[in-house]
């Protein structure tokens, strides 16, 4: 028999409450936890399959039954046994396991004082996660979704009660289906059930099947609670690109602690990652797909910024592999919040990600222009632009920068992405935008006119229709939609009012 004892709290003037008992299955462990009313004093042991967890000058409280039936991977039940000491056990009958770890958790964030139990399964590989065969002739790419939160770290929670990590499992769900769906690309969740899984579980999960993007998927959460809309970050090395995104950098990191992770794991690596891994070019890959990304996702929904943010987020820290943080929604708008429960706008984010997934990886070469550039903006040429379907052929026009355009702008307005557009230019990211400057631009053909020519209708509003389902149904974006109608961001849908859609 092993013994171990942990020092506590040392207090006998008050015994301890064990009030409640909770527990979660993940793919590789079982977490149980046991909430207390003050820092316990406890030790372990384990005899066969048998884990006794002894508490001292500590009660039961009266609600909590005396034998549990858990039945989940690793543990049958748990039987609390009341010593005349004052002191109190629990026996955990554990099943097939791997080993045990046994930490507390001190009061954080509303939470209370915890003892945490973990049983690690027998580990092994899920289907999705095993390398393809040798004999693979095209590798697939594979995109990571983590899912935020998730068991003991609910994340934030909506004025009606609703949970961020419930929503976010929920997109990242629908995020996959969509992925799964193109052509050489395979989409793995880090999490794919209502569990906690620590960053460094997360980050070697994409490191494990070695992934080409790594996505986190959130829902925000602020003060304000008019703030609305979808936002992206990526990775600083030295600090937040703004106040909001420090604040929530530092939000996300406390996950760990919340979610609990045994002590020493959690242990901020930062320094060695950023040093010895992160190099310069995936940080810009980041920024490239971040860019794209939010061309997308304000062609289906409103924007928080036009342009991503940076901070040094934890779970975005890795090994050559362009990684992204995106906010769906706020939970804490009651509109949005009411949004990120329905099916169709999780659907529509999903759809949005995946486009831009498509775009980042699918345009992975374009040709230069003719040798002989075109002098008026009128003016086209033919570039040949390579992507997972056959080559195809696309007319480019040249177009004159003007004040106040940026590219996502400039690739919203011609119907294109913003990989695109970076192509046919051969420009980076942090390159510069002067007025007058003349850029390449796709076209689609004479015979499709600008919205704002396009023959107009008036149409009824009704309930459930949003800004972004009805642009989507007409094919332009929210931001024509609301061009068309001189509304301003802050402008909403009311039912029964007549606006203007193009036939």
């Amino acid at each position: 028999m092993i013994i171990v004892a942990l020092p506590g709290s040392g207090r006998g003037f008050a015994a301890t409450e064990i009030s409640n008992v909770r527990y979660w299955a993940a793919p590789d462990h079982t977490r149980v936890v046991f909430d207390l009313s003050r820092e316990p004093d406890y030790r372990y042991s384990m005899s066969d399959n048998i884990l006794v967890l002894e508490f001292s000058d500590t009660f039961f409280t009266k609600t909590l039954s005396r034998e549990m039936q858990i039945n989940q991977p690793g543990i049958a039940g748990i039987v609390f046994k009341q010593a005349s000491d004052g002191s109190c056990r629990a026996e955990l009958l554990l099943t097939e396991y791997s080993k045990v770890e046994v930490f507390k958790l001190k009061k954080f964030m509303g939470k209370p004082d915890r003892v945490v139990v973990d049983i690690i399964l027998q580990q092994t590989i899920p289907e999705e996660a095993r390398p393809e065969p040798q004999l693979t002739i095209l590798k697939k790419r594979v995109i990571v979704i983590d899912p935020g939160h998730g068991g003991e770290d609910p994340g934030a929670i909506g004025g009606n009660g609703t949970y961020e990590k419930h929503v976010v499992l929920a997109i990242s769900r629908e995020i996959k289906k969509e992925i799964d769906k193109i052509p050489g690309y395979r989409a793995i969740l880090t999490r794919d059930g209502d569990y906690y899984v620590s960053f460094r579980n997360r980050l070697e999960t994409a490191r494990r099947v070695n992934a080409d993007l790594f996505i986190s998927v959130h829902a925000d959460a602020a003060r304000n609670r008019q703030a609305r809309g979808s936002s992206v970050y990526c990775l600083s090395t030295r600090g937040a690109s703004n106040e909001a995104a420090r604040v929530l950098a530092n939000n996300e990191n406390l996950s760990d602690i919340i979610g609990g992770v045994p002590n020493g794991e959690s242990n901020n690596q930062s320094d060695e990652i950023v040093l010895n891994m992160f190099q310069t070019h995936t940080i810009n890959m980041s920024k490239t797909y971040a860019s794209d990304l939010l061309d997308q996702l304000g062609r289906v929904h409103c924007l928080k910024y036009p342009i991503f943010h940076e901070a040094p987020f934890r779970v975005l820290k890795l090994l050559d592999i362009p990684a992204v943080l995106l906010e769906t929604a706020y939970i804490s708008n009651a509109e949005e919040e009411r949004l990120l429960k329905k099916s169709i706008f999780r659907k529509t984010i999903a759809q949005a990600v995946a486009a831009s997934v498509g775009n980042f990886f699918g345009v992975a070469t374009a040709e230069a222009a003719t040798a002989e550039s075109p002098t008026s903006q009128s003016s086209t040429s033919v570039n040949k632009v390579k992507n997972n379907d056959p080559v195809e052929f696309v007319k480019t026009s040249l177009y004159t920068v003007r004040r106040g355009d940026n590219l996502s702008a400039i690739a919203r307005k011609h119907d294109t992405s913003l990989t695109v557009l970076l192509k046919l230019n051969k420009m980076q990211m942090n390159d510069r935008l002067f007025v007058g400057r003349k850029i390449i631009v796709p076209v689609r053909g004479t015979q499709e006119l600008d919205v704002a020519q396009r023959q107009l209708r008036k149409y009824t509003v009704k309930d459930g229709d949003t800004l972004f389902s009805l642009a989507r149904s007409c094919s332009i974006t929210v931001d024509e939609l609301r061009r068309l109608n001189n509304m301003s961001e802050k402008d909403v849908l009311l039912s029964g009012s007549r606006i203007n859609l193009p036939e």
